[in-house]
């Protein structure tokens, strides 16, 4: 009696079978630890006679209960778009918020970060945005950012329950018709913001960029760290240089001299 033949390809299905088992226990897991960090939340709102509501689009958070979600859901999505108003305070102050969103961009994950030109007021500020920037976090400017919120995709969005305010409470908001909402918001403000300008470079250029998205004086003055009559006096040197009378015939002489960004980078 012949032995019996294993088929070539045996190992290959066990391996595709084996495979398939631990991919359900690892989506199991991730369900589990989704399921236990709402628990948390819920015994986090109690602790804090927080009623969480009937509605599962929009829950009320303290900052206190903020900093650790934000940290757990921030790792599970592949895109985080973020709108600071101040760095001082509010849930993104806690340091391991910090270090994992940095590691989060090592890895690859895609965050954009949006700032009010006050965040860049301190050098410790700007030092901590530089370390982040290093890590691959591209950072733009606006004087639009009226409050803070942290979109999750276009999955959730976590922002202040008091507008502009960043000691507030904070609301975690699934609903798909207002996260979509301030997708549109965010992807508006991103598409007219310069980028951070880092120290060191061509101070005139700087200044130029920011003219062309029609920056004011004052948010120009924040953005690059300098007083507003330096703003003031190198616009009014440009112009001297240029032979021009106006800020208008300013941007036709230098869209001519090829120095004028055609629009948003």
């Amino acid at each position: 009696m012949s032995p019996t033949r294993v088929p070539d390809d045996e190992p290959l299905r066990r391996l595709e079978r084996y495979l398939a088992e631990d991919s359900i226990r690892i989506e199991q897991g991730r369900e589990k630890l989704i399921d236990i960090g709402d628990a948390l939340m819920t015994l986090r709102a109690r602790m804090h006679n927080i009623d969480l509501g009937d509605d599962p689009g929009v829950q009320v958070l303290t900052q206190e209960m903020a900093a650790p979600m934000i940290d757990r859901l921030a790792g599970q999505v592949d895109r985080v778009d973020n709108v600071i108003l101040d760095l001082d305070v509010g849930a993104g102050r806690e340091e391991v918020n910090s270090r994992n969103e940095r590691a989060r961009a090592v890895d690859g994950q895609v965050q954009r970060t949006l700032l009010h030109p006050g965040v860049l007021g301190t050098e410790v500020a700007r030092g901590e945005l530089a370390v982040k920037r290093g890590a691959g976090q591209q950072q733009r400017v606006s004087d639009l950012v009226g409050t803070e919120f942290l979109l999750l995709r276009d999955e959730a969005v976590i922002t202040l329950a008091e507008w502009g305010r960043p000691t507030s409470p904070y609301v975690f908001v699934r609903n798909p018709a207002l996260v979509r909402s301030f997708a549109a918001w965010f992807d508006l403000m991103w598409s007219v913001s310069p980028e951070v300008e880092v120290q060191g470079g061509d101070a005139d250029e700087a200044l130029i960029r920011m003219l062309a998205l029609g920056a004011k004086d004052e948010m120009i003055a924040r953005t690059l760290h300098v007083g507003l009559r330096t703003v003031r006096r190198r616009v009014a040197a440009l112009m001297d240089q240029y032979g021009v009378g106006t800020r208008l015939q300013l941007g036709v002489a230098l869209q001519r001299d090829g120095r004028l960004p055609r629009g948003p980078r």
